[in-house]
């Protein structure tokens, strides 16, 4: 069959026609915000944040909270702590702002203010102007350096508030939010503002400010960091240096204490903790109701590629009889035989896919979803094997169901990780 005699559904989709076709899409605010974060970002990614501004234009604040939490967030490898980029959020920005500086602005007052304010403080300095001039009066020298850094920065005022820009790029986009917020969202506007002060003054009380500045500006995205943690959390994430802790806990500790172990580890602990704050059963339903009407939108996406299985699906063995088959033959029975273990089970893989892509590295880079699921069953396989070999009984059918039913895939896991050397 030649390219042009394929059927329409098996062609891939050029980004421009993505794009169209999804425009086009009846009711497509409610198709939009019915799609999960994972997915929105992938097709955010696929077609171009610079692209992508009618998109998100239509989302969610819950789902433009999501994006921002991993977008704006870097780290040079797995296992280390992300940090924020200010860089890419001018970037979002601006992006943004095709939809309105009013837009933009409402869109701020519904994020986490940690967030806002982190990026607002990685972009300016704000002091207050007569606070400046009654401190600075009779030391002239001060008054000479400000107004020196002044003549080279970029500055706007609010009120009693000076604006000074601490980088060129996304500067103008920055005012152009700001000056919305001051229209629309004044009392927030101050409340940033005054914080910023705050933290600006430092620099301007003391020659040597700029270290406090930054020292202060550290414990702002520690802050934001921290809160961010907690969102991600409660969506299934596991932050780098949690899954590099899990994982080195899992080597460190001695095979007989793993296979023996009973208490789930601190970071696995400290994980179900937070999936409990996650929504309500109605709320649940709802959103699942939500995903069936956006049925033929995912479609869309799955034929450029972009709608991939969630990590915590159990992945298809690429034959019957494959290496991972004693522990995959375990988790079919118990679907069938206690389907609410099953269920925990399928949440305990989802966390281990997670900790490999937080803290574990392959070929040089991280694991893609699939990858990681796989790499998962494979490890916890291995663990059950072995503790299948432990005990007094010769490994069978009957042994490994057993065993999958009575310990949790984490304890597998992690004796597999072990094992592994």
């Amino acid at each position: 069959m030649t390219p042009a005699d394929k059927p329409a559904r098996f062609e891939t989709l050029s980004t421009r026609q993505l794009l169209a076709r999804i425009l086009e899409e009846p009711d497509l605010v409610t198709r939009v915000r019915a799609l999960d974060s994972h997915s929105l970002g992938k097709l955010v990614e696929h077609i171009g944040l610079e692209d992508s501004g009618e998109l998100l234009s239509l989302a969610a604040t819950g789902q433009i909270t999501d994006l921002l939490d991993t977008e704006l967030w870097i780290s040079d490898r797995p296992g280390v702590d992300e940090t924020f980029d200010p860089d890419r959020f001018a970037v979002w920005l601006e992006v943004m702002l095709e939809a309105g500086e009013k837009f933009v602005a409402r869109k701020l007052t519904e994020l986490p203010e940690d967030l806002v304010m982190l990026a607002l403080y990685s972009h300016v300095l704000v002091i207050n102007i007569d606070e400046l001039a009654v401190e600075m009066a009779g030391r002239s020298q001060d008054v000479d350096l400000t107004e020196k850094a002044l003549d080279n920065c970029l500055y706007c005022e609010f009120a009693e508030y000076q604006v000074i820009s601490r980088r060129h790029e996304g500067f103008n986009a920055l005012v152009a939010v700001l000056s919305a917020l001051d229209e629309e969202h004044h009392d927030f506007l101050q409340r940033l503002l005054d914080r910023c002060c705050r933290l600006s003054r430092e620099f301007i009380e003391d020659n040597g400010g700029l270290y406090n500045v930054l020292t202060s500006e550290e414990m702002l995205e520690s802050d934001a960091a921290a809160d961010r943690e907690d969102r991600r959390a409660a969506r299934g994430f596991v932050a780098p240096p949690a899954a590099a802790g899990f994982l080195a806990l899992a080597k460190e500790t001695t095979l007989e204490e793993l296979v023996k172990s009973r208490q789930p580890d601190p970071v696995t602990r400290r994980y179900f903790h937070e999936l409990e704050r996650l929504p309500e059963a109605g709320e649940r339903r709802e959103a699942d109701n939500n995903q069936k009407a956006a049925s033929r939108f995912i479609a869309i996406l799955r034929q450029a590629g972009l709608a991939e299985e969630s990590p915590a699906a159990l992945p298809a063995g690429n034959k019957p009889e494959s290496a991972d088959a004693p522990f995959r033959r375990a988790m079919l029975e118990l679907r069938s035989a206690n389907p609410r273990r099953y269920a925990r089970r399928m949440q305990e893989l989802a966390y281990l896919a997670n900790v490999l892509i937080a803290g574990h590295s392959i070929e040089g880079r991280r694991y893609r979803p699939a990858e990681a699921a796989q790499a998962a069953v494979d490890i916890c396989n291995r663990g059950l094997i072995t503790i299948i070999g432990a005990g007094s009984e010769a490994p069978s059918r009957q042994s490994a169901a057993r065993v999958v039913a009575e310990e949790s895939a984490v304890k597998l896991f992690m004796v597999g990780w072990h094992e592994l050397g």
